[in-house]
């Protein structure tokens, strides 16, 4: 909180956000100011899912009234989403979460407008356990990275000459071994403890740097407590049953702050960053791979099988299962090789036989 101009929170109405909002509220003489984002139709469109449980309007709705913020809706239109795609790719320099990066970016811009300096909840799922992989047992006893999915499906993208050259499965067993043989040996012989380390050093720092790249791009400082050296190092000591207990994520963090927020948010259901469910999105993004797909010198046509990619354009049916965390499906699939093509044109990316 200490900060040469005002400072603002986000709040999205879910645990971390709010525990942040409610105790910069009680410990600043101004009134806060607090954001939160969603899409242009997702009020019509909205699908609840085994990871998006809920819509956020209700529980900002408490949080500002119980600690009377001057809370302000943002609310992207699918055009701005896509529009911001290029943009969100020159911030991070590389393919990215598409829409969940580009709206982040629209976002910060309009925060940046008022504000220099935001404070947000990033890195309390990682560290208390708040991720589904955690505690359901179908996900957590998958082998390697429990949110990567369809690697199978994704090896079938690459064309033929690649098929037998580049096996996404081993270098993805690789560099988990890798990462789990950083442990102790004691550590690494218990689930609890790869999965926090493998959530750290992975899937924390995807989304610290997403956060990073597309605020500091807009000239927006984005700071996040949970982040914070003791804390993680008090956590890593700690039973995993301090962190999931009685059927509830972060069991510890919502029990350490009962009575500060009303209990309808302190026990809500984990939501992550809200994404598009509006299916203007997926027209728009199939309509730009399909332009960009048409120029035959493209270089996409050296690594993929674009034949299967026009499958996946043409297809009605959103049959892929997350592919990544719990967000990218096959409108963010689209959209991802859509960014990537861009990428190997807009930074001269060089493609050498192997």
């Amino acid at each position: 909180m200490v900060s040469d101009v005002p400072i603002a929170t986000l709040l999205s109405g879910g645990l971390d956000s709010s525990l942040i909002t409610g105790i910069v509220a009680d410990n600043q003489k101004d009134r806060l100011t607090t954001y939160s984002i969603d899409y242009e139709g997702n009020d019509k469109y909205f699908k609840k899912t085994d990871f998006t449980v809920s819509r956020d309007e209700h529980y900002i709705d408490v949080m500002s009234k119980e600690f009377n913020t001057n809370h302000k809706y943002k609310t992207i239109t699918q055009e701005d989403v896509v529009e911001y795609l290029k943009e969100a790719l020159y911030a991070k320099d590389y393919p990215g979460m598409t829409d969940i990066d580009s709206s982040l970016l629209w976002f910060s811009k309009e925060i940046a407008k008022e504000f220099r300096v935001i404070l947000s909840g990033e890195c309390a799922d990682e560290i208390f356990g708040g991720y589904p992989w955690f505690y359901r047992k179908e996900l957590n006893d998958r082998e390697l990275f429990p949110w990567i999915n369809n690697l199978e499906y994704r090896q079938s993208l690459l064309n033929e000459n690649l098929q037998d050259k580049i096996n996404l499965k081993e270098i993805v067993e690789k560099e988990y071994e890798n990462t789990i043989n950083e442990l102790s040996e004691e550590d690494r012989n218990k689930k609890d403890k790869r999965l926090f380390y493998i959530n750290m050093t992975h899937f924390m720092q995807c989304l610290l740097e997403r956060k990073d790249r597309m605020t500091m791009y807009s000239t927006l400082e984005a700071r996040v407590p949970f982040a914070d050296t003791k804390l993680v190092e008090y956590l890593w000591n700690l039973p995993f049953e301090y962190k999931y207990n009685e059927n509830t994520e972060k069991y510890l963090l919502r029990e350490a702050f009962k009575g500060v927020i009303p209990d309808e948010v302190l026990y809500r259901k984990k939501n992550p960053y809200p994404k598009t469910h509006n299916p203007k999105f997926l027209e728009l993004v199939s309509k730009l791979l399909k332009e960009r797909l048409e120029n035959k010198e493209s270089k996409m046509y050296k690594i993929f099988n674009v034949d299967k990619i026009n499958e996946l354009l043409e297809s009605k049916e959103d049959d892929i299962l997350p592919w990544y965390g719990q967000l990218m499906t096959r409108p963010q699939l689209i959209a991802y090789l859509y960014e990537f093509d861009l990428w190997l044109e807009e930074y001269n990316i060089e493609i050498e036989e192997i």
